[in-house]
């Protein structure tokens, strides 16, 4: 299937955007007329049903407002913050998608800025399950577009994660290990190791997490943070943790 896409969108001017506290993407929002144009195309398969395998599609938006292309939140490289060369432009979003089994499925993103002729951004996510065992994994780069023209593009940040849970059909054992990497300062940001065991009547946590605050440490007072976890549960009473709580979270009951 070939699928063209065309969207206008239009928001009103916000006057007073240097007095909205910024906490989250759309206290950005300065307001202007956007036309998003694109083109997907998708390849389905008949088996036991009917589904998409693989997706491939080709986006761009052009603001009327210079500086409303680094603030659209469509775009995984919009950095908000108005350092990268004013431009009526949104970079250029190529994402590919691929499921080939129910059980297996893969996404790659790569954003390239056509003002700066530079690839500001690349992401590939992947999962997997198979039984008693299910994973994900994942890895992007951001590139920095500097506001001179002609000046090197840098890495402003590189991280991989990755996750497994293990967990036994109709048993209440399981467990799960998780961590995210910084590869630009080769160094683990946080790494979290859970395992529990719930029946109908109660159930067990056990829990781990080493978090790395890197260059906070400062803002924060410490330059790691390690935390171990035991919350148990009751059937019709509740959950019983630290006054914290359960940072992985209680799993659910015996299936």
């Amino acid at each position: 299937m070939i699928e063209p896409a065309v969207t206008l969108s239009h928001t009103t001017s916000v006057d007073n955007t240097a007095h909205i506290v910024k906490n989250e993407g759309t206290d950005y929002v300065i307001g202007d007329t956007s036309v998003t144009y694109g083109l997907s195309n998708r390849l389905y398969a008949k088996k036991e049903s009917s589904r998409e395998i693989l997706s491939v599609g080709l986006q761009q938006t052009y603001h009327t407002n210079q500086f409303s292309a680094d603030r659209d939140a469509q775009y995984q490289s919009s950095t908000y913050t108005g350092v990268r060369p004013p431009s009526h432009l949104s970079p250029l979003a190529l994402q590919v998608h691929a499921a080939p089994t129910t059980a297996a499925d893969a996404t790659v993103r790569a954003e390239y800025d056509t003002s700066a002729h530079a690839l500001s951004s690349v992401t590939a996510s992947g999962g997997l399950t198979e039984g008693w065992v299910g994973a994900s994994a994942g890895w992007s780069l951001s590139r920095l577009i500097p506001q001179q023209i002609g000046s090197p593009v840098t890495t402003s940040a590189h991280s991989l994660y990755a996750s497994t849970s293990v967990r036994r059909p109709g048993s209440g054992f399981g467990g799960s290990y998780a961590f995210n990497y910084d590869v630009k300062t080769t160094s683990f940001i946080n790494q979290t190791l859970i395992a529990h065991y719930n029946t109908q009547c109660c159930g067990l946590a056990v829990e781990y997490q080493k978090f790395n605050f890197g260059t906070r440490a400062g803002a924060v007072g410490v330059p790691k943070d390690h935390r171990f976890n035991l919350s148990f549960t009751l059937a019709g009473i509740g959950t019983f943790s630290d006054l914290f709580g359960a940072f992985g979270g209680q799993q659910g009951g015996r299936r």
